[in-house]
């Protein structure tokens, strides 16, 4: 087993705990995912360790690991650091990004390819683009790890959506992007803020009824 190989399994694992394609709060055996992952245990092993040390995985005693749960106290801060650290990469970013990267933005001022089916995908990759544009690449990396986190809690939450949800999601990307490109940087930072707090709110709601939670 290359190191390239427990690289690919670990990061197979961690995307289906991210996607909720492993429930949160499921039980994780090494064979049944050595099973399903064909493999041997050795790199489920690693990849349980590592996911561990992310927190997206749990070890009970005697019991093995299970997929860590989502609780609201961690949902409210993650979304708080977020709130801080997209707030700041917005503003350098309007004022050192350049005209052709803040233009390139406008392919999201629609879900187009996505669809609402593949509204997770497109919510993250326009954040991502506007991470993209801050010129401090710790800040942008610290907020790009925490994104990726969000995946379980949108992918959690957007099954109460419906269209108004969408079109609402749009218009408040819609802003951001033209405050940005105006380059108004504290404008599109005081939009991002209210942003990521309109959908704590959502989120929160979502999951107070969700099962799932401890």
């Amino acid at each position: 087993m290359t190191g390239l190989r427990r690289e690919a399994v670990y990061a197979r694992i961690r995307q289906d705990i991210l996607s909720c394609a492993l429930a949160p709060g499921a039980p994780l055996y090494e064979g049944v995912l050595a099973e399903t992952y064909a493999v041997s245990k050795s790199p489920i092993r690693d990849a349980l360790s590592r996911l561990h040390a992310e927190k997206l995985v749990t070890v009970e005693p005697r019991k093995g690991y299970r997929v860590a749960s989502v609780s609201l106290v961690d949902a409210r801060e993650l979304f708080e650091f977020r709130a801080v650290l997209e707030q700041h990469c917005a503003m350098t970013a309007s004022e050192q990004a350049s005209d052709a990267d803040l233009a390139a933005l406008d392919r999201f001022r629609t879900l187009g390819e996505w669809g609402e089916a593949g509204f997770v995908a497109y919510n993250r990759t326009f954040h991502f683009a506007v991470l993209a544009l801050c010129p401090n690449r710790r800040v942008a990396d610290a907020a790009v790890d925490l994104i990726e986190q969000f995946d379980r809690l949108v992918q959690l939450s957007v099954t109460v959506f419906d269209r108004r949800n969408y079109d609402s999601l749009l218009s408040e990307h819609c802003a951001i992007i033209d405050a940005l490109q105006a380059r108004d940087g504290r404008r599109a930072g005081k939009l991002l803020t209210q942003h990521v707090g309109r959908a704590e709110k959502r989120v929160m709601r979502a999951l107070s009824s969700a099962s799932i939670l401890p």
